[in-house]
């Protein structure tokens, strides 16, 4: 039955897709760590869904520290996201959040193409949102090139804001899975505030080839700058 379901999405997203991107039943393992000792593991992984009968691609991540960071700073996040399958903007996503003392948990969904509901709150909208790590996605999709800009409009916990994404440069990034010539994909708010809690920054790597795999990602935090580097790959379906 799961096959079947499976067989009947892909047909359908085919359909709208022509051709689906060769990252859809795509899973990325990464270790993670803070500079100079390692502090867990992270998994990203996009596979076909469905949201309300329709086709949607959903978005799984998860970021677990080990158990010698854990007598320090627990880390134990998940997030699902469902996305449109023709832009990958946000449809829903439920996170829950567990980061030292930090807990919590929340959804948020669209209706239609003018109102984001979140925790009860109502966001007037108009165009579409992103969640930040699904934006990646998006730009998997892309043709890409050294100096290209956009910006989209990020979920965040509170309100919804204006990002702007720029590749700045071409770097060589060896990790764990190997060796990558990468577009370096840097976010910033045009307002100047920091995009993430805490001062944080948020630094991409993607492959420069058609995966365009996110072979590096670079998150700063209250306790340091944690750096997740690719160490496996695979294709589900």
């Amino acid at each position: 039955m799961i096959k079947q379901k499976v067989y009947l999405l892909i047909l359908l997203t085919t359909s709208i897709w022509g051709n689906p991107p060769n990252f859809v039943g795509e899973e990325l393992k990464y270790s993670a760590g803070f500079r100079l000792f390692p502090a867990g593991n992270a998994i990203l992984s996009l596979t076909l869904d469905s949201l309300n009968g329709k086709p949607a691609f959903l978005l799984a991540t998860s970021v677990k520290t080990n158990s010698f960071l854990d007598a320090f700073y627990t880390v134990r996040d998940e997030t699902l996201s469902w996305l449109n399958i023709m832009d990958f903007s946000l449809l829903k996503a439920v996170k829950t959040i567990h980061e030292g003392k930090y807990h919590r948990n929340h959804s948020i969904h669209t209706i239609g193409d003018s109102l984001l509901i979140w925790n009860k709150k109502y966001f007037t909208i108009t165009e579409p949102v992103y969640d930040p790590i699904a934006f990646i996605y998006f730009l998997r999709s892309q043709e890409l090139s050294l100096e290209d800009s956009f910006q989209f409009l990020s979920a965040g916990e509170k309100k919804v804001r204006e990002v702007w994404v720029k590749i700045t440069g071409i770097e060589k990034i060896k990790v764990p899975a190997g060796n990558f010539d990468c577009l370096k994909v840097e976010p910033f708010s045009p307002d100047g505030k920091p995009l993430l809690k805490n001062n944080g920054e948020l630094r991409v790597w993607l492959s420069n080839d058609d995966n365009k795999l996110p072979v590096k990602i670079e998150m700063k935090t209250n306790i340091g700058t944690m750096v997740m580097k690719l160490k496996e790959f695979k294709q589900r379906y």
